[in-house]
């Protein structure tokens, strides 16, 4: 497999003008083309700060982030980003807010407007192009903000808690949906959550985070419970084993800080 991403001993450190804070430390992680990365870790421990930098929003003060052999740069257009909620614009149409991205960087052309179509054609999206968000229900808004991503055709996709503000059932099937799309256009992700279950159903490999200042605990390979869907994996006998040793990662790691602090 061709590496993809590459942190190489990354360290973060915010300063203020009374102190510092050590967001990341001496961390080093890397992702392959067409590889699903999950990454899990504690409250407050950096999730989402690594995601701004792999997406060359934040700069780290030590080590270096490469995206396809080059330092990670939020103008070069190899990263898409998918938040927590959709942020679809209520103002516009379903097919207006799925090419916004393409306005704003002014790639809006015939060949991205037929690309746009056709990708919410497949995902059966294309009867509600004229609709409004207001008109869909939560699962299908985030379908259209998957898609809204994936027609600036990036490198490399950033999902932040994507499935968070969703209900349980809506959640499984987004889940479900979303990772069908990925691996039908053979998307590379990385995937933050603070959902065991989430990351296990649908990643390649988990990074497990210690607490701040963050570090790769644990990296975790997932691929022997095969290439089934995140339902079916739900149902593999080996997935309570996966859990259980994810679990256990993130309880020793809460100990460890709660030690620190009362001593």
């Amino acid at each position: 497999m061709n590496t993809l991403l590459q942190m190489r001993k990354v360290g973060l450190t915010y300063h203020t003008l009374k102190n510092e804070t050590v967001a990341i430390k001496d961390l080093s992680l890397e992702s392959y083309e067409g590889e699903l990365l999950g990454i899990v870790g504690p409250s407050g421990c950096g999730k989402t700060t690594i995601l701004s930098l792999l997406s060359g929003i934040l700069t780290p003060s030590q080590g270096e982030v490469l995206l396809n052999g080059e330092r990670a740069n939020c103008q070069s257009g190899l990263t898409g980003y998918m938040l927590q909620k959709d942020e679809l614009l209520p103002w516009r149409s379903i097919m207006s807010n799925v090419l916004l991205g393409l306005e704003i960087k002014k790639r809006k052309t015939p060949d991205k407007e037929k690309y746009a179509e056709e990708l919410l054609k497949k995902y059966n999206l294309y009867d509600f192009k004229d609709f409004y968000p207001n008109q869909l229900s939560g699962g299908m808004k985030q379908r259209v903000a998957l898609i809204r991503t994936l027609v600036l055709e990036p490198k490399l996709l950033l999902l932040d808690e994507p499935f968070s503000a969703l209900d349980f059932q809506t959640r499984l099937n987004v889940v479900e949906d979303v990772y069908g799309i990925l691996k039908s256009e053979g998307k590379s992700a990385v995937f933050v959550t603070h959902d065991i279950s989430e990351a296990i159903s649908m990643c390649d490999r988990v990074a497990v985070l210690s607490q701040r200042p963050s570090t790769v605990k644990e990296m975790i390979d997932l691929t022997p419970l095969g290439h089934c869907t995140p339902l079916e994996r739900r149902e593999h006998p080996r997935f309570g084993e996966y859990f259980d040793r994810i679990w256990s990662n993130l309880q020793t790691t809460k100990e460890k800080s709660d030690e620190t602090q009362t001593t």
